[in-house]
């Protein structure tokens, strides 16, 4: 702890630290950040980035919305390891063994007056929760899930948390409980991402990139790793460097009362407007659309009934990823957004949603914003019916129009990305998304079940866990 000498010596600093200073500082500092990062621990740094850029909103005067972010990844990615570097970071509460429930306990093994001391939420209230482990809540069976994430949308509000039980009758919190939360799990199943359709934009994600390395490379870079240093000591430098590149972060010397001032009129316009044009294509892609169908499979795709689409209002996510973009413009030292805040948009958007869907949004990019049947058959080898049908599911979540390609023979049917939606088939968005491409997989997802199974008529209904059933599974099942 430091002595009172100590802490006058600092603020007498800080008062003559002018901002020209601080911004040198803090490039010097980040680029050592990034160094130590990348040779302890390969293509992570951006990962810690985003962490980063959500722990620094909470210096940010009035934000006041607490952002999840929960990192994808397999086995062995370093989830947990960027994570407990994260969490080397000041205010932060690491949890390695979660479950909702523990927000607001109503244990009857414990005493009422007890409980208090043993609740999670007044815990990490202003803090950032860092839970490696979270696979609990996306598996189990489909009451606990929808429980868990109940809970979750309502506390994920930063208003507190109330409820009641027959145990020790009403408990919780009311107020200001505002907090960020960093997590990992290695996969979302896919009745998960139709449930967080349901329930609104609360919870980001972003998928850690595959490595595009040889074998050889692989190799030596084991090699490498092992004969140069320990983990212990990789992890021990590496969290020595966040916290100086912190330290240095929070000596900004125009910060009130240890907030920064946001100033909303110098950030970059066509900027935020991007911002929304993304959260307005994350909302349509993960949005729920009850699918039937109506009978045997045929080559015009109208063998299946769509209903009218559950689809999140695009303003909460629209200030989620705009904070996030804040928090990024905050570790470059400044309190307003401008295009290279994008960078850290762009991947979050493709990795809050599911993988079929986000594959198949990025073939119509790839295709200058048209694509038809045709070319939807040869390129994810499905089924015309099948290729029919996903295309009708992009109309329906309003991100394309329907329309006809002239052929030598007959028309064949084709979408085109809305006119709204023009600036994701620039260079300029090409770019953040290229850059990002090995986050996904090399060749597109399945997007829908092989014809016959896995399908679903009226008053047949497949197990819960099914990989890719229908739309309209759960919805078969009420």
């Amino acid at each position: 702890m430091a002595t009172i000498e100590e802490t006058k010596q600092t603020e007498f600093q800080n008062a003559k630290l002018t901002m020209d200073d601080f911004l040198a500082n803090l490039s010097q500092e980040d680029m050592k950040l990034e160094k130590t990062i990348e040779n302890n621990f390969p293509n992570r740094f951006f990962a810690i980035q985003l962490g980063l850029s959500i722990k620094a909103q909470m210096l940010i005067e009035g934000i006041t919305q607490p952002t999840a972010l929960f990192l994808l990844g397999p086995p062995s990615a370093l989830k947990s390891t960027t994570l407990e570097i994260l969490s080397a970071l000041p205010d932060c509460y690491r949890s390695d063994s979660f479950t909702p429930r523990a927000f607001v306990s109503h244990s009857a093994n414990v005493s009422e007056k007890k409980l208090k001391s043993i609740d999670l939420l007044p815990k990490i209230k202003h803090k950032t929760l860092i839970t490696p482990e979270l696979s609990i809540l996306f598996t189990g069976n489909q009451e606990e899930v929808i429980y868990n994430f109940g809970m979750l949308t309502r506390i994920l509000d930063g208003r507190g948390y109330v409820s009641d039980t027959g145990v020790h009758g009403q408990r919780g919190y009311q107020g200001d409980y505002y907090f960020t939360w960093l997590g990992a799990v290695i996969e979302i199943p896919h009745r998960v991402w139709k449930l967080l359709g349901h329930l609104g934009p609360k919870i980001y994600f972003y998928r850690l990139p595959e490595e595009n390395i040889t074998a050889e490379q692989k190799l030596a870079q084991i090699k490498k790793t092992l004969k140069e240093n320990s983990y212990v000591n990789r992890l021990n430098s590496s969290k020595d460097a966040i916290r100086n590149f912190w330290d240095v972060l929070i000596q900004r010397p125009d910060m009130v009362d240890g907030k920064i001032v946001w100033d909303s009129a110098r950030d970059d316009e066509e900027t935020v407007n991007k911002i929304i044009k993304l959260a307005m294509v994350l909302a349509s892609l993960r949005a729920t659309i009850p699918t039937w169908q109506t009978g045997d499979s045929d080559s015009s795709g109208s063998n299946y009934h769509f209903e009218m689409p559950i689809k999140e209002e695009p303003s909460r996510a629209s200030s989620v990823l705009y904070n996030i973009a804040r928090g990024h413009a905050v570790l470059y030292g400044r309190n307003h957004v401008t295009k290279d805040d994008l960078s850290v948009v762009v991947p979050i958007v493709r990795s809050s949603a599911p993988r079929e869907r986000v594959d198949l949004f990025r073939l119509l990019i790839e295709n200058d914003g048209l694509l038809n049947t045709e070319q939807l058959m040869n390129i994810a080898t499905m089924s015309r019916a099948t290729a029919l049908k996903e295309m009708q599911k992009l109309a329906i979540m309003g991100l394309v129009d329907k329309a006809e390609q002239a052929t030598t023979t007959k028309p064949i049917v084709a979408i085109r990305l809305k006119n709204e939606f023009r600036w994701f088939l620039s260079p300029d968005f090409k770019q953040y998304w290229d850059e990002f491409h090995s986050s996904h997989t090399p060749k597109i997802c399945e997007l829908s079940p092989n014809e016959g199974e896995n399908s679903e008529k009226r008053g047949v209904c497949e197990p819960l866990g099914s990989n890719f059933t229908e739309e309209g599974e759960e919805h078969a099942c009420n």
